[in-house]
C-alpha cells in the first residue's frame, strides 16, 4: 500500500481535487476550515482489497479522492455483511470525532486514493467551527436512518426483493460500462446467503431480467428490474 503526506511537493492536482470535494461536502465550513484540511490530510493509495480502515480500529476522517470502497461488518459469527458501498467525493468516519471504534471496516473495491484526518483533528477544528459539527450530526443521524431501514429490509423483506432493490440501488455499479460490483458482492449487500442470491439470480435470468456474465451480471430488462423492485418483487 503506498502511502503519501499531502503537502510540500505533492502535485496541486490532488490538492485541487480534495479542495474541491470538501468545499462540496461541508457548505456551511468555514474556508479557513477547509484550507486547514487541506493542509494535514494523510493521502494514501490503496490497491484493491485493502482496508481503507478496520473494524474495531478508531475511526479516521476519510475522504475517497478517486476509486471505490465497501462498508463491511464481519459479525461474531463470522458472516460479512456489506452496509454499503463508497463512492469518491463523501466524508465518511465521523464517529471517530468521539473516539468510538469503527463498528465496519472500510475495504477498496477497486484502486482507492484516499485522504484522511484522525478523529482528534477532526474533532479540535469541529469545536471551533459549527459549518464543520453540524455536517457530522447531520451525517450520523443519516447514517442511522440508512442503518434501521436496513434493518427493517431483513425483518420484511424475501430474498428475491432484497437482491432486486440492491441491483436497482446500485445498477451503474454493478451493470456499467465499467463494473466495480460482481456477483460476489451480492450476499453481503442483500445479507443473505450465497446459496439464497444464487437460488434469486438463476430466477431472474429464466425471467429475461438480467443474464449471468462471467464473475459479473448483463442487464437485459433495466425496466422490468425497476419495476419489480418497486412493485414488491415481480416484474409485470
Amino acid at each position: 500500500m503506498a502511502e503519501a503526506p499531502i503537502g510540500g511537493d505533492l502535485s496541486t492536482e490532488w490538492q485541487a481535487v480534495l479542495r474541491a470535494m470538501l468545499r462540496e461536502s461541508l457548505p456551511r465550513a468555514r474556508a479557513e476550515t477547509v484550507e486547514r484540511l487541506v493542509a494535514s490530510a494523510r493521502l494514501r493509495a490503496v490497491s484493491t482489497g485493502a482496508h481503507v480502515y478496520r473494524q474495531e480500529e478508531p475511526v479516521p476522517l476519510t475522504i475517497i479522492l478517486e476509486g471505490y470502497g465497501a462498508a463491511r461488518r464481519t459479525t461474531s459469527s463470522g458472516k460479512e455483511l456489506v452496509s454499503g458501498v463508497a463512492p469518491a467525493g463523501v466524508l465518511f468516519g465521523w464517529s471517530g470525532l468521539a473516539s468510538v471504534p469503527s463498528s465496519i471496516e472500510l475495504v477498496a473495491l477497486t484502486s482507492c486514493v484516499v485522504a484522511q484526518w484522525s478523529g482528534s483533528e477532526a474533532r479540535a477544528l469541529a469545536e471551533g467551527d459549527p459549518g464543520l459539527a453540524f455536517a457530522a450530526i447531520d451525517s450520523m443521524a443519516w447514517s442511522l436512518h440508512q442503518t434501521i431501514e436496513r434493518i427493517e429490509g431483513f425483518l420484511h423483506q424475501d430474498a428475491r426483493l432484497r437482491v432486486l432493490r440492491v441491483l436497482a440501488q446500485h445498477r451503474q455499479l454493478f451493470f456499467g460500462d465499467s463494473p466495480v460490483l460482481a456477483r460476489a458482492h451480492l450476499p453481503g449487500l442483500v445479507g443473505t446467503s450465497r446459496e439464497m442470491t444464487g437460488r434469486v439470480l438463476r430466477t431472474l435470468e429464466d425471467e429475461g431480467i438480467i443474464a449471468r456474465h462471467g464473475r459479473g451480471l448483463r442487464l437485459l430488462q433495466p425496466l422490468a428490474l425497476e419495476q419489480a423492485a418497486e412493485r414488491g418483487g415481480r416484474a409485470s
